[in-house]
């Protein structure tokens, strides 16, 4: 599993194990002293068979039992303790890279919303479960094995031939197993995988499936899906049951031919009753590693592919370098010939852009559906990274901000206000444990939706719900406006932030935005409808990716609405002192 190419982030995967190196070194030492414990069952067979039957000794009996006993139970306390022990480096090997692995799901959505994914934390997961099964335990048991292969020879150079030629034969079957099962365990996870995307997207789209008639075609869209995944499932399974299966009855024979071989040396005479019974505890103990590792096959393909999937996320999403920390943001915003668009695009969605904007400006983005209006809210927060070209906040590139500490200083409302599971406060507070109560009414005062909020169940307490789902489509907007103020940050972001409101939500807008323009925050209104633009004092419109006209309102207004062909435009966006 450990064989990957080195790189930065194959050397951070290495690295957060190397943090439990202690802990394996530990655990080695306490197998040894596991494996020397197992060696108590054959010793005390052979003691009881070649001693105290032949001499007829009740102490001896006693005796030996008392003795097995306590060693039976530091066994016990070996085996409780290194158990502890596998957890605790499962454990911390998941601590170190858990920021990492939900970083990287992140990045990899932002790159491709198109294929949202959890896998990196899914990825995680798996490999701290390895990190605590049997397969790993049956890793440190192996190097121990040669222990009772000794002990084997010591008692007749026949018990260990007899035991090297089932162990060469049971590793020929791992090896058998893993070249016939391999590509039919990642088939069944990638169709597994696949299914439980279809049943995640038909659960989160039931309401929209039940009113238009749906449910059924998209269900059995899920249920192909769902039938190739059990079809992969059971070819998995049979192949590697019929392994597993062939691998224990050969073991079983294994164990009962050493018996039958120890039997034919003691009729001989060169060999005891006592040894004929431990041979075969010993050779069970002997090629129990093997056995496990084929039983416990799937997991290990499946921790191998884990590893190399969360390797691959962790390499794109690489940490990058410490920058500076920068001063507070004032809102100055440059833009330098931008060209941007979604990753892996052919042509970029966003061409030669180039305005600036002041503390204080309020600039309206207009344009027809597709003009890239959605993309250019996505460029000008950083989420979406410029192909070519800059964007400047107070003339630093954004790029060169760390990303978290540049977060909290911008507003963002998107298209789409998705909130999430948990309070009323949670949300606009931005999940903030320390935010004051004061900072989050502030927030929701600033986006006149204080008032609408004590109107729900419980306040600022109410459960929202996955996606806010309890909460309608405008009280959703407004809640989401009032997180994008929170913390009065000095560049806010708009995106279409009217599109779900009443007349009382967009009278509530046009405050929010008159507040953020009289204390000079800088903020971007991306508008289908001309009222949202009432009061902002630069119009920018796009089409085609392209500035088509840019500058303060009235003038832009006088080039798209000539001769007075659009009055009603005109009227909503009155010229006033204020603007």
């Amino acid at each position: 599993m450990m064989a990957q190419p080195e790189s930065g982030a194959s050397r951070e995967l290495a690295q957060a194990l190397s943090a439990s190196r202690r802990i394996f070194l530990h655990l080695a030492a306490f197998s040894l002293f596991v494996n020397l414990l197992m060696l108590t069952g054959p010793l005390y067979m052979l003691q009881v068979y070649d001693r105290v039957l032949a001499s007829q000794s009740m102490p001896t009996l006693v005796s030996l039992t008392l003795l097995i006993l306590l060693l039976y139970g530091t066994l016990g306390i070996l085996e409780w303790v290194r158990s502890g022990l596998f957890g605790a480096a499962a454990s911390r090997f998941e601590n170190a890279l858990g920021e990492r692995a939900a970083n990287a799901a992140m990045a990899s959505s932002l790159r491709d919303a198109g294929r949202q994914t959890e896998r990196p934390i899914r990825d995680l997961r798996t490999l701290r479960r390895f990190l605590s099964s049997p397969a790993l335990n049956a890793a440190f048991d192996a190097p121990w094995t040669p222990l009772f292969f000794i002990v084997l020879f010591l008692l007749h150079p026949a018990f260990f031939v007899w035991a090297l030629f089932g162990c060469l034969v049971l590793v020929g079957l791992g090896l058998l197993n893993q070249k016939n099962s391999s590509r039919l365990t990642r088939e069944a996870e990638d169709t597994e995988r696949r299914a439980q995307l279809r049943a995640s997207e038909m659960v989160r789209n039931a309401e929209v499936l039940d009113a238009m008639g749906m449910r059924g075609a998209v269900r059995d869209r899920w249920r192909g899906d769902f039938d190739a995944s059990d079809a992969a499932i059971a070819r998995s399974n049979r192949v590697l049951s019929a392994f597993s299966s062939g691998t224990k009855a050969f073991r079983l024979f294994l164990q009962s031919a050493i018996l039958g071989l120890g039997a034919w040396l003691a009729i001989k005479g060169d060999a005891s009753h006592g040894a004929m019974i431990a041979a075969s505890i010993l050779m069970g103990r002997a090629i129990a590693p093997i056995e496990q590792t084929v039983g416990q096959w799937r997991s290990i393909v499946n921790a191998r592919e884990a590893w190399s999937s969360l390797n691959g996320f962790l390499a794109q999403s690489a940490i990058g370098a410490d920058t500076m920390e920068l001063p507070p943001i004032r809102g100055f915003i440059s833009v330098e010939a931008v060209f941007a668009g979604p990753a892996g695009a052919k042509k970029p969605l966003l061409r030669g852009l180039n305005f600036t904007l002041e503390p204080g400006d309020v600039l309206g983005v207009l344009g027809p559906s597709a003009a890239g209006k959605s993309t250019f809210a996505r460029v000008m927060t950083g989420v979406w990274p410029a192909q070519a070209g800059h964007v400047r906040i107070d003339g630093a590139d954004i790029s060169s901000y760390e990303r978290n500490a540049l977060g909290w200083q911008i507003g963002y409302l998107p298209q789409q206000t998705d909130l999430m599971a948990g309070t009323v406060r949670d949300n606009i507070a931005r999940f903030d444990r320390q935010a004051e109560p004061g900072t989050i009414i502030a927030a929701a005062e600033a986006a006149a939706c204080h008032d609408l909020i004590l109107r729900l169940p419980d306040g600022y307490d109410t459960e929202i719900g996955t996606g806010g789902a309890y909460l309608s489509a405008g009280q959703r907007q407004r809640v989401g406006l009032a997180r994008a103020l929170f913390g009065e940050p000095n560049f806010v972001v708009l995106d279409e932030p009217n599109s779900n409101l009443d007349g009382p939500g967009d009278e509530a807008l046009q405050k929010a935005i008159l507040g953020l323009k009289a204390r000079g925050a800088t903020t971007i209104l991306i508008a289908h409808r001309p009222n949202a633009i009432l009061h902002c004092n630069k119009l920018m419109v796009l089409d085609g990716g392209e500035i088509r006209a840019f500058g303060p309102r009235d003038e832009v207004l006088g080039k798209i609405t000539p001769n007075h062909s659009a009055p009603n435009v005109r009227t909503m966006c009155p010229s006033d002192a204020n603007v």
